[in-house]
């Protein structure tokens, strides 16, 4: 069944200017019509394919099906390797001072648009609603026990990491600002460590000018 329904979304992937019929489907991958609706259905209802539009196909009108932006990308991308160029490049070309900068800003302009929706939380929300975001980032995280830092088992940007350790540190940026918190990056995959951990602390309060 797998392997039915990836043939359909690749025959989708094929005619993704005018979508395909049910019936069409039906010819397309030699099965039957109340299979490809069964499959369709599933698509639909996991957000893969969208209604396109009609056409008349034997004398009837009938529903065009295409690849969500969802469908598009559960075929295979290579952002990694464009990240990885794009950050060799970088780096020969301006210097590792640039790199970190730019990776800076992008850390900065990541937390100003998630930071609104933290802004009403109390300590423990906001500590939680952080591991949300990481998790929906991909990095597989949870609150420490004694809820004063952030676990991760899976490095996002691990191959980037391992050529420079300014990539770990826009995590520790983006964390600091989400969080409200002083950041130590005590342990690191990059290092060879199961995971990477960000302990939390008070950030330094600044003592007020001399008279």
């Amino acid at each position: 069944m797998i392997d039915t329904r990836q043939n359909l979304m690749q025959t989708l992937l094929h005619h993704k200017e005018t979508g395909l019929t049910i019936d069409e489907l039906s010819e397309n991958l030699s099965i039957t019509r109340n299979a490809v609706q069964q499959h369709i259905t599933a698509l639909e209802r996991d957000g893969l394919v969208i209604v396109k539009g009609q056409r008349s196909t034997k004398g009837r009108p009938s529903r065009t099906y295409v690849l969500s932006e969802k469908g598009y990308e559960s075929f295979p991308r290579n952002y990694a390797l464009l990240a990885q160029q794009m950050l060799e490049t970088a780096r020969d070309t301006l210097g590792e001072d640039a790199v970190e900068t730019l990776l800076s800003h992008m850390a900065d302009d990541l937390a100003s648009d998630l930071k609104p929706q933290l802004n009403t939380l109390n300590e423990a929300e906001r500590l939680t609603a952080v591991v949300d975001i990481m998790n929906s980032l991909g990095y597989q995280a949870s609150a420490l026990q004694n809820k004063q830092g952030i676990a991760a088992v899976n490095c996002i940007y691990h191959k980037l990491a391992a050529q420079t350790r300014a990539i770990c540190r826009y995590d520790v940026n983006l964390i600091s600002q989400l969080t409200g918190k002083t950041i130590d990056h005590t342990c690191c995959m990059a290092d060879g460590d199961s995971t990477c951990t960000f302990e939390l602390r008070e950030p330094k309060t600044t003592p007020p000018p001399l008279e």
